[in-house]
């Protein structure tokens, strides 16, 4: 069900009716709840043209920071638990990079909530970590507070 409001909504937006328009027209009292979820996750086309050197640029900062842990975790582990768990980190990017990617706003919350406790680790603590990280944390930061501003956001 979600996926195809997913899909009817990527469609209205293409479009170009307004969220709210959308939110009238495929309103009902089962889907609202997912509806608004949905509605709200994703950017508006003026937005995705305007801001998508900047959110490919953020694409290949989060792939090359997930092709950096996959070759460290497949060049150094053994065949065991630890390698899942190590697997773990860049099976997470690669999911928000898919959202990044289809300019919806989970990734870029996660993507900033994720680089930010990054910065726990102490293996992050390097300068070259450390930039990387603050790029992804300031692009992520800049790109959501650019495409989903709290205003344009449908409450109800």
């Amino acid at each position: 069900m979600a996926d195809k409001n997913e899909k009817k909504i990527e469609e209205l937006l293409q479009q170009g009716k307004s969220k709210k328009e959308i939110w009238k027209q495929l309103r009902n009292e089962k889907n609202s709840r997912a509806l608004l979820f949905s509605l709200n996750n994703y950017s508006l086309p003026h937005d995705r043209k305007t801001y998508l050197v900047f959110n490919l640029i953020l694409a290949v900062l989060l792939s090359f920071a997930t092709a950096k842990k996959l070759l460290t975790a497949l060049s150094f582990s053994s065949p065991d638990i630890f390698l899942l768990l190590e697997l773990v980190v860049p099976i997470i990017n690669i999911y928000v990079l898919r959202k990044i990617l289809r300019f919806q706003r989970l990734g870029y919350q996660f993507l900033f909530v994720l680089s930010c406790l990054s910065l726990i680790q102490p293996e992050n603590h390097h300068s070259q970590e450390l930039c990387l990280i603050g790029a992804m944390i300031g692009l992520s930061g800049f790109l959501y507070k650019r495409m989903f501003p709290a205003t344009a956001m449908i409450t109800d």
